[in-house]
């Protein structure tokens, strides 16, 4: 008699190109799909109610696509331990199927523990990759190579239709840990973020190979441009609603052109950075070049301004300089932001006012819908100039502005507040004249009239000063023999060795 097979989801919310789920339904076993909120991973920084919601709509549709075949999702609420535990306890023997998560140094130290605890309780656990990932390796020797035959394999497509519906139901010990109920936050569905769920992610795939692939190129640098134009596709890779393989095939059958070469080579880039991340995961928690701790220490510990209320001022875009504001407040308001505005946030903060790198990386992570572990922290490392390795880019705030939204519509649409101003002072109102502070007013939301600087702060930093102190302070540190003296082991740990 077959044993019953336990399909944990994760961060692979979707029912089709699901390793996990095929090799589980191979058999003729019963399959139990369940979901857990861990309050361990609830709690951390990293994470914020705009992910909860994403995952709670995502398991929503999971749940009506199941239940469409007759099969049911269980959600539970505890740590995976003790309800593994409490599965034992009530099914007798059962086999684990999950993917192989690459994650925060809290979801690592669960799978150890799960994994320990299998082992000693004689369940087979089986893991299955979700990326083009190496695991354990040491070295970037054959990546690309490998990282091309994952792409090429057959998608992971499951029949549901053909899966008999299962009778286990948890029992005395499980039913303990069923999650009865959801803060009410997360059942919130503001309409300026993405909704979750395989269903919510294939409309968007829909949407863009048909309305907007043909601009991605074009438009990927410009922040108001790319709201539409940009794929709008990581929440779904993040959360698993949808695969890289899925995506990558579905592009290979699109007409060759400009736009479709730029889109493959970003998702490829996906797994690239996940397998730096997952070579190297220190760089959660200290600088991937170690000989940047004493460097951060002594800069930090010279600083002249109050570092609360600088990162107070970028955190909540108050810094006085439109498009960087404009773009918090984007990532406020949405959870999204194209890649060159993230990484002119990252410049501002880490180059600009020196803040704390790991605070400004957990900001962003809690701001990020797509918040991907693997991504964020090799992206963190490369834009704060931390590795030794990569070129320095020290984003002159002004010069994006100009570049990337020169008629101000972004900025318009996320500071209302300087729609009054004429055009080259909605980029640089710092420009005002006491004489034009007082033709160029805003009205709160009382109705009372302001005049600059009360409806808009003044900037707290002088981008052409700090950044010639960044870039003589961040080269005379690259040039240092201690910093160069780990670059050996970090170029190869890195970067591909067959790129």
């Amino acid at each position: 008699m077959s044993v019953p097979h336990l399909i944990w989801f994760k961060r692979d919310l979707r029912l089709q190109d699901h390793p996990a789920l095929q090799a589980a339904s191979k058999e003729a076993a019963s399959i139990f799909c369940f979901y857990v909120f861990e309050p361990s991973l609830l709690e951390d920084p990293h994470y914020e109610t705009r992910h909860f919601r994403f995952i709670v709509q995502s398991l929503e549709d999971l749940s009506q696509r199941l239940g469409a075949f007759g099969h049911k999702l269980w959600v539970f609420w505890t740590e995976i331990e003790p309800l593994l535990q409490a599965f034992k306890q009530d099914f007798g023997q059962f086999r684990l199927f999950s993917h192989e998560e690459i994650g925060l140094a809290k979801s690592f130290q669960r799978d150890l523990r799960v994994k320990q605890w299998c082992q000693q309780q004689g369940i087979l656990w089986l893991e299955f990759p979700q990326f083009a990932v190496q695991r354990g390796t040491q070295g970037r020797c054959g990546w690309r190579r490998f990282a091309d035959q994952f792409f090429a394999q057959p998608l992971a497509q499951v029949d549901l239709s053909q899966l008999r519906p299962t009778h286990l139901v948890p029992e005395a010990q499980a039913q303990n840990y069923l999650c009865r109920a959801l803060p009410k936050s997360w059942l919130q569905k503001p309409a300026s973020f993405q909704a979750g769920g395989e269903t919510a992610a294939w409309q968007r795939v829909d949407q863009f190979f048909r309305h907007h692939l043909c601009h991605y190129a074009h438009h990927i640098s410009q922040p108001e441009a790319s709201l539409q134009s940009c794929s709008r596709l990581s929440p779904y890779l993040a959360w698993g609603n949808l695969s890289l393989r899925q995506l990558l095939k579905k592009l290979n059958r699109q007409a060759h052109s400009h736009h479709r070469s730029a889109l493959e080579s970003r998702l490829r880039w996906h797994c690239h950075f996940v397998q730096k991340f997952e070579s190297d995961c220190r760089m959660e928690f200290e600088p991937l070049n170690p000989a940047f701790i004493p460097l951060l220490a002594q800069a930090r510990a010279e600083r002249i301004r109050s570092e609360t209320a600088d990162f107070e001022a970028w955190s909540q875009g108050q810094t006085g300089y439109p498009l960087v504001d404009a773009c918090m407040r984007a990532l406020l308001d949405t959870g999204y932001l194209n890649f060159r505005m993230r990484a002119m946030l990252v410049s501002v903060a880490c180059h600009h006012l020196q803040l704390d790198w790991k605070a400004v990386a957990e900001h962003l992570a809690r701001c990020f819908l797509d918040f991907e572990p693997g991504i964020h922290y090799p992206q963190i490392q490369m834009q704060a100039g931390l590795t030794g390795f990569n070129t320095l880019r020290i984003y002159n705030p002004l010069q994006q502005s100009l570049k990337q939204d020169a008629q101000a519509h972004f900025i318009q649409r996320y500071l209302p507040e300087l729609k009054e101003l004429p055009l080259p002072l909605q980029h640089q109102p710092w420009l005002i004249t006491p004489l034009e502070a007082l033709m160029y007013k805003s009205h709160d939301s009382t109705g009372c009239s302001n005049t600059y600087p009360e409806f808009y702060p003044q900037r707290c930093f002088d981008h052409l000063l700090t950044g010639k102190a960044a870039r003589e302070r961040l080269w005379q540190w690259k040039s240092l023999p201690q910093v160069k003296a780990y670059l050996p082991q970090l170029l190869h740990n890195q970067v591909s060795q067959d790129d």
